[in-house]
């Protein structure tokens, strides 16, 4: 293992060297320090260069910026201010207090406070705990009964993908000794969309398949029929044994029931459906506890030009997840159930 001269050190191999080759100096450096680790003959060249070009052997002083000194005063003034504006980012912070991000983060770090990141949720209702408990009780039996239940259900959902773009919220950052599980109740406008279907079944992205204006319970039948349902086809002949669906007004039709009751008979999760789904639990949605955000965060990833453009991208980044990390989605979807039961139904997302 190599190690770092010592000014000492340098000077001393400077003296010897007289008219020496390196590798006859290093081994001289070496006989006369044999506790150490051995210096090379590359060492002794790189020093007598340094110590010919600048008449110094120390180090030149490395360019950025200096480090800020994290004493106990600058610590407290630190915490302090966050405390103060838990919102304020570091690098905001940085540029008021002249103190580097890095020792910000580290004062931080010390304290043991953590950025807590911004999660979205909708608020229950006073029956909505009762309904998913009794879910996810329900997906525990079945779990129990076929360990590769969450393999066999077909998760779909829809969402709207903005030409200019979406808030990210990856920005949003709290800055905290606790986490204060925040909340924020805001939604993404915008002008120009794409509405997106979508499904997750077992290790397999189902779609995106496109729909156009806005969907309403005949296209939606239209969607599932025409299109959906004959993708599914596999040559070994395997179907999902579960539909799921939220309780969205296209998804209620009497007409989208009825088929449904026909494909998957005492066999969809929904809106008065055999099991019915629990409203407002987009965190025991895999499409949106992952995949709306995983696609938004590689679709966004450049600038769109246009609506054919975000399809394009929305179509390479479903192309691009692997069937390792569906399955992990999977056992995500799993834990999430349980946390629900242990949390008597409430919502799980911000405090995973």
């Amino acid at each position: 293992m190599s190690k770092r001269l010592t000014r000492e050190e340098r000077i001393e191999t400077v003296l010897i060297s007289g008219e020496r080759s390196n590798r006859v100096i290093a081994a001289d450096f070496n006989a006369r320090h044999p506790t150490r680790p051995p210096i090379s003959h590359a060492t002794v060249s790189k020093l007598l260069a340094k110590f010919r070009e600048t008449g110094s052997v120390l180090d030149l002083p490395k360019c950025g910026r200096m480090k800020t000194v994290t004493n106990e005063e600058t610590s407290v003034a630190v915490v302090a201010s966050f405390s103060k504006s838990p919102q304020r980012s570091t690098r905001r912070m940085s540029l008021e207090s002249g103190i580097s991000r890095t020792s910000l983060r580290r004062i931080l770090a010390t304290h043991k406070w953590h950025p807590y990141k911004l999660q979205l949720l909708q608020h229950l209702n006073e029956d909505d705990p009762d309904r998913r408990t009794e879910f996810a009780e329900w997906a525990k039996q079945k779990l129990e009964q076929d360990p590769q239940f969450t393999q066999k259900i077909l998760f779909s959902d829809e969402a709207n993908f903005y030409v200019n773009g979406e808030v990210n919220k990856q920005n949003h950052r709290y800055w905290s000794d606790t986490n204060p599980h925040w909340i924020d109740p805001s939604k993404t406008v915008g002008t120009k969309k794409v509405m997106v279907w979508c499904g997750i079944w077992g290790t397999k992205i189902v779609g995106p398949f496109f729909i156009n204006g806005n969907l309403k319970a005949t296209g939606y039948l239209k969607l599932l029929r025409d299109d959906v349902f004959p993708s599914l086809c596999t040559e070994a002949g395997t179907f999902p044994e579960f539909f799921q669906q939220d309780g969205a007004p296209p998804h209620y039709g009497c007409q989208v029931r009825a088929f449904l009751d026909e494909q998957f008979p005492e066999k969809w999760i929904g809106r008065r459906g055999p099991v019915d789904w629990p409203p407002r639990s987009p965190d025991l949605t895999p499409l949106d506890f992952y995949l709306w955000g995983h696609l938004k965060a590689i679709v966004y990833g450049v600038k769109i030009r246009d609506v054919q453009h975000l399809k394009l991208r929305i179509l390479e980044a479903c192309a691009g997840i692997s069937p390792a990390v569906l399955l992990s989605v999977c056992e995500e979807w799993e834990k999430r159930v349980a946390l629900t039961i242990q949390h008597n139904g409430q919502h799980i997302e911000h405090i995973l």
